[in-house]
C-alpha cells in the first residue's frame, strides 16, 4: 500500500511501520467515502451480479457497496475481493466475518490486478476498483486491461482519482522545506491524475470506448486521527517512498517536516478539528474526486 520506489533500508526512528492497520487509522473514513461517492454514480446492483472488488485492500469498496443495498439483496449477488497484498487481506477477511459480508474465504484471494490469470474473460458485471489504478505502475494501464478483459459485454467498471489532495499538497511541502533542492519527491508523477482527461485516455488505451466513459467530479470528506497525529503518521507512511528514500537528515529534522505538514493542513479548504464520538480530537479534509464509470 506504501509501495517505496526505493529499495533503502535506513528508517527514522521516529517513523512508524508502515502496517496495513497504519493505513487503516490514516485514510479514516476516506476510502469508504470515496467508494460511496463512486458507487453513486454507477446503475443499480441487481440480483445475479458478480463484482469485483480489484485491489480490494481493507475493505474500503465492499463495505461501501454493501451498505448501499438492502440486505435482502446480499445472498443473490457473487463478489470477488482481491488483492496482492496478504496483510490487506487479513484484514479484509475480519471485517467480512464482522460485518456478515456474504463472502466465502474462497472468494479473497491474493491476486496482482495486473494479472488476473485464473479469471475468465468476459466475467464480472461490475469491476470496483477504488483508488487502485493511479496507484499502480504503468499508469494502471495494465490493470485497465485485466479489468476489461475480465468485465462482461454490458458490463461496468467504475474507477476514481483524485483531483484534489489536501494531504499531498501538505506533504509535499515537507519534503522542499527539510530536504535538499532536487531530492526526488514522494508520489513523484501522481498530480498527472489530478485531470480527468488522464483517466480518460488511460482508460480508452485499456479497451474502453470514448463514448461509454462518463466521469463526474465529486467531493468527498474525511474525518480520521487529530492533526498531529495524523502528520505524523503521514510523513512515516509516504514521506520515505521517493527514489531517494530515507536518510539521516530525515531523522534529525522529523519535527520540522511534521510541522510543516501540520501548518498547511490547517490553510485547505474544509479543514476543520472536531471532537469524534470517543471525545478524543479528530481532523476533517477535503478531498476532490474524479469517478469514472466506463461500459465495455
Amino acid at each position: 500500500m506504501n509501495q517505496p520506489d526505493n529499495k533503502i533500508s535506513f528508517k527514522p526512528k521516529q517513523a512508524l511501520a508502515p502496517t496495513a492497520e497504519l493505513y487503516d487509522a490514516l485514510v479514516g473514513d476516506g476510502m469508504v467515502n470515496l467508494a460511496h461517492a463512486s458507487i453513486a454514480e454507477i446503475p443499480s446492483v441487481t440480483p445475479g451480479a458478480i463484482i469485483h472488488d480489484n485491489g480490494c485492500g481493507t475493505g474500503s469498496g465492499t463495505a461501501a457497496l454493501f451498505a448501499s443495498l438492502p440486505p435482502t439483496l446480499w445472498p443473490q449477488i457473487t463478489l470477488l475481493a482481491t488483492d496482492i497484498h496478504a496483510p490487506a487481506l487479513t484484514l479484509f477477511t475480519s471485517k467480512a466475518r464482522e460485518h456478515n459480508w456474504p463472502i466465502p474465504d474462497s472468494n479473497i484471494r491474493l491476486l496482482d490486478s495486473n494479472d488476473l490469470s485464473g479469471i475468465p474473460d468476459n466475467h464480472f458485471t461490475l469491476s470496483l476498483n477504488n483508488a487502485l489504478f493511479f496507484a499502480l505502475p504503468q499508469d494502471g494501464v495494465p490493470a485497465m486491461r485485466e479489468a476489461f478483459r475480465t468485465l462482461r459485454p454490458g458490463g461496468t467498471l467504475v474507477a476514481n482519482s483524485w483531483a484534489h489532495l489536501p494531504n499531498m499538497e501538505a506533504l509535499h511541502a515537507a519534503h522542499v522545506a527539510t530536504r535538499p533542492v532536487g531530492t526526488p519527491a514522494p508520489r513523484e508523477g501522481l498530480d498527472k491524475w489530478n485531470d480527468a482527461a488522464f483517466m480518460r485516455a488511460r482508460l480508452e488505451e485499456a479497451g474502453f470506448e470514448r463514448e461509454k466513459i462518463h466521469i463526474v467530479r465529486r467531493d468527498v470528506d474525511i474525518e480520521t486521527v487529530e492533526v498531529h497525529r495524523f502528520a505524523e503518521m503521514l510523513w512515516s507512511f509516504i514521506g520515505g517512498t521517493g527514489k531517494s528514500g530515507w536518510s539521516e537528515e530525515d531523522e534529525r529534522v522529523w519535527d520540522d517536516a511534521v510541522g510543516v505538514i501540520k501548518g498547511v493542513l490547517g490553510k485547505s479548504e474544509g479543514y476543520e478539528e472536531v471532537e469524534g464520538e470517543d471525545g478524543e480530537r479528530r481532523l476533517k479534509l477535503r478531498f476532490v474526486a474524479n469517478v469514472a464509470v466506463a461500459s465495455k
